[in-house]
């Protein structure tokens, strides 16, 4: 038996196993047919081992190029060294005969590794074997293969043989299992599905690509949770997979190659515009794939991170060569602009800095390293490329280099509005980069007071107001915003200051303008890309408390983003220039929000883990935000300790735009340890922190978590406070929650199950379950609205995994209990009165006594309930 393939490569196949087993087991055999590199040999092992020793004999043989060109050599192990004097028909003898030897009374299992390759004369033998019934086959072909199959091969499935299974590559959640089986340990979801995109969900890609990336430090575990650092590359033992795909090309086969490896997806005239009737040669070896699309045909590589094994075999000058011809097909239609970036760099040519400009900061965020060679080449021809290139050098973790870039901008501009652009840039490094937004605010004051142009001024002021925004100071940062809007209709200006008033209409709870204005600075074509995903951000932050996603929308326990969030990022001007979906810094926050708002806090707690460390580096735009959530969520979730390790780890700073955050998470802790009367004050305070900035909806959320904390009922100060706060706010999910608090207040049963229907229609199950408990509570002499109180807590309880609790001793009588075990059983209503020798009725009503306080509707939700 093959002993190289390691457990891990069988990961999330535990349906092939079965059906392949079963296949061995009742029938002829099977065939595991699938691409290079996804698993059948794996599936192979796997299959071999489960098989039992005492009724089976597993013999192993394998299948290569070079025995192909032996005689028999396949089966060498079996024929001895005399099968060069054998024919087919003395061969199949002695094969059968040592089989025979072999297996004894047990059943023979001849396995063949990549069977494709065998001979006529081998896949003639093997048939054979199928065909009377000798020995079961199990067998693995690639469904790829770059030579012919001989037809014997087929034969063996096409003629029912054997049954065919064809195995595809790994689905996303596939991959996560096996990303946590390679490493051992949690797995960021943002490299979860970097990796899948990468390999395609390719097993062996995968292994060797984790393998190799662990050993180079690309890939590395940071606070508990494994990352991918860098730009993607390909591990030696792959390399030496593609070479040998790759040896054997004509010239123009290697340009036509090189050209799709640059700029895939590519249109077929562009290819045949460097390399004229090669691709049709490529597509039929499987390197390449062709598909219509915007009405032309447009060709991709055939295998996943084949692209990167391309660039690692093309030599310069062929590179510079291919890149100039793909520029100088004007004809074709132009690619995205990082893409046609790269070909500029490539090509070592004349460059358009704007062109260039535009794809740094595409790739600002997801490639770093590319994104400064953009801007490097740019500066050369542009000074405006001077603020790129110090964000990118912010992104790949040198702030130094960065401000140094800023302040010789500010020196050396050739002209006055140069001067501004680099005096803007450096305050706005010192806010995000250095942490010191007063400081920011400050140095934006003062340059404002030197300037005379209103076009000018109303630019500082807008970069202001989002300054004073991520200082905490929001009712400021909302009158910057509001004066640049009144007198400046166009310029610069504009776009960061309606993003500051977006933000600010959030925070206050005016989710539908939050939204509405978040929507409309994001598709002004006139807004800076980095403006427009931010808009994007605030105006997702807005939809996660306004309900815009639905209660069973986003991953269940997969992981991925919400396709509501997803259909608002993706338009953004990151995913038109090239950057890859769920690549921003905040994807992780808002989905990690929006799980936790919706009382998922197992998978909010995953994806605020990666928001947290997502914002450890770059300008760490929402870092205390991200620490903030995660410590409430560990806090809310039960585990005081996890919460205070995650608040120590990375404590919160002096950017902040969620007034009193990191007081609302300290109060959360207390409140998990049992402190009530600490959390409260904490709650409290941060609640008037938010108010005095005008934050209506972040005092409601402070407000509201402090109302569930009093065991009687929140007392009336704190009601009137919340009434106040909800009475500015129009987001549902932050309203539904206030109100529901404030229903605590009046103890009415009938109201508490209304409200928490009302918040289960929005998602916002785990409040909804406790409100319900708290309703059962206040109903128990309410007959059907105690029992529909009764199912709603229980079917809100197995949403969330809980257990449910043991009855109380008086839940049931005696006789209740006994003619509810009776009927659990199986036991009519007359067999039940029969047996304890009481009427018809009065079993009747006994169960429906039972059905109440159960909260069951029928005798068949009895033994679980029972159970229960």
């Amino acid at each position: 038996m093959r002993h190289d393939m390691g457990p891990e490569r069988c990961v999330a196949r535990d349906a092939e196993q079965q059906q392949a087993l079963g296949a061995v087991l009742t029938k002829g055999g099977t065939a595991i047919v699938g691409p290079l590199g996804v698993g059948k040999t794996a599936l192979l092992c796997a299959v071999a081992s489960r098989l039992d020793a005492a009724r089976f004999d597993v013999v192993w043989t394998v299948a290569t190029r070079a025995s192909r060109q032996v005689p028999f050599g396949a089966f060498h192990g079996l024929l001895g060294g005399a099968r060069e004097r054998l024919d087919e028909g003395l061969a199949y003898g002695a094969l059968r005969t040592e089989l025979a030897r072999r297996s004894g009374p047990r059943t023979p299992v001849l396995v063949v590794d990549d069977v494709h390759h065998l001979d006529d004369r081998c896949a003639a033998l093997a048939l054979g074997l199928a065909a009377e019934g000798r020995a079961r086959l199990l067998v693995a072909a690639r469904s790829e293969p770059a030579a012919a199959v001989s037809d014997a091969v087929v034969a063996l499935w096409k003629d029912g043989y054997v049954q065919r299974l064809d195995v595809a590559p790994l689905g996303l959640a596939g991959t996560a299992r096996l990303l946590h089986v390679l490493v051992d340990g949690e797995v960021a979801r943002g490299t979860v599905d970097l990796l899948h995109r990468w390999t395609g969900g390719n097993p062996l890609l995968l292994t060797q690509l984790v393998r190799h990336a662990r050993a180079s430090g690309r890939l590395a575990a940071e606070r508990g949770l494994w990352w991918w650092r860098g730009p993607r590359t390909v591990p030696p033992g792959l390399a030496e997979v593609f070479d040998h795909e790759l040896d054997g090309l004509t010239s123009a086969e290697q340009d036509a190659l090189a050209a799709i490896a640059l700029g895939e997806p590519l249109a077929l005239a562009a290819v045949e515009a460097v390399a004229c009737d090669a691709v049709e040669a490529l597509e039929e070896r499987g390197l390449v794939r062709t598909a219509d699309g915007g009405g032309q045909i447009l060709v991709r590589l055939g295998r996943p991170l084949l692209a990167a094994a391309v660039h690692r075999r093309l030599p310069r000058l062929r590179r510079r060569r291919v890149a100039a011809a793909l520029l100088a097909a004007d004809d074709c239609p132009a690619p995205d602009p990082v893409v046609r970036a790269r070909w500029q760099l490539e090509a070592d040519g004349p460059v358009d800095a704007a062109l260039l400009i535009r794809a740094a900061e595409a790739t600002r965020g997801h490639d770093p390293e590319l994104s400064c060679r953009f801007a490097r080449r740019a500066l050369r021809e542009s000074s405006a490329a001077a603020v790129v290139l110090a964000r990118a050098l912010v992104e790949s973790g040198d702030g130094a280099q960065a401000r140094h870039v800023l302040e010789r901008a500010r020196v050396d501009a050739p002209t006055e509005a140069a001067r501004l652009r680099a005096e803007v840039a450096l305050a706005g490094h010192v806010c995000w980069v250095e942490r010191d937004p007063a400081g920011a605010a400050a140095d934006l004051t003062a340059l404002g007071a030197r300037t005379t142009s209103p076009a000018a001024r109303s630019a500082v002021d807008g970069v202001r107001a989002l300054v004073l925004l991520g200082g905490g100071r929001t009712s400021a940062a909302v009158e910057v915003a509001e004066q640049v809007l009144r007198t400046t209709v166009r310029g610069p200006g504009v776009a960061p200051a309606r993003l500051a008033l977006s933000v600010g209409h959030a925070l206050s709870g005016r989710t539908r303008d939050a939204v509405a204005l978040a929507e409309q600075t994001a598709a002004d074509g006139n807004t800076p890309c980095e403006v427009g995903e931010l808009a994007r951000i605030a105006g997702c932050f807005a939809r996660v408390w306004g309900g815009g996603a639905g209660p069973e929308s986003g991953p269940a326990s997969g992981g991925g983003t919400d396709p509501d969030l997803d259909q608002v990022w993706g338009g953004g001007a990151g995913a038109a220039l090239g950057a890859p979906p769920g690549s921003h810094p905040a994807s992780a926050f808002l989905d990690g929000l929006r799980l936790w708002a919706l009382g998922d806090h197992q998978e909010a707690v995953v994806r605020l883990r990666e928001a947290v460390l997502r914002h450890s580096g770059g300008t760490r735009l929402l870092r205390t935000e991200a620490s903030c959530r995660l410590v409430g969520c560990l806090a809310e979730a039960g585990r005081p300790d996890d919460a205070e390790r995650a608040l120590a780890a990375g404590p919160p700073d002096a950017v902040g735009f969620v007034p009193g955050h990191e007081r609302w998470a300290r109060a959360a802790v207390a409140a998990a340890r049992g402190e009530v009367t600490a959390a409260t004050a904490g709650l409290t305070a941060a609640a008037d922190i938010a108010r005095r900035e005008g934050c209506w909806a972040v005092a409601a959320e402070y407000l509201t978590c402090a109302a569930w904390l009093a065991p009687a009922g929140p007392p009336a100060g704190l009601v009137d406070q919340l009434a106040r706060a909800a009475g500015h706010i129009d987001a549902p999910r932050l309203l539904a929650g206030a109100q529901a608090a404030l229903a605590l207040a009046r103890g009415s049963g009938t109201e508490l199950l209304e409200h928490a229907v009302r918040l289960d229609g929005l998602g916002m199950r785990a409040p909804a379950w406790r409100l319900a408990e708290k309703a059962v509570a206040a109903l128990r002499a309410h007959g059907h609205r105690h029992g529909d109180a009764v199912i709603l807590v229980n079917r809100l309880r197995d949403h969330q995994g809980a257990v449910a609790p043991a009855l109380r001793p008086d839940a049931l009588t005696a006789r209740e209990l006994e003619i509810a075990s009776l009927a659990a059983s199986g036991l009519a209503d007359r067999a039940i009165s029969s047996r304890l020798d009481v009427s018809v009725r009065t079993v009747e009503s006994h169960l429906a006594r039972v059905y109440r306080k159960l909260g069951v509707r029928s005798r068949r939700d009895l033994p679980s309930a029972l159970r229960a």
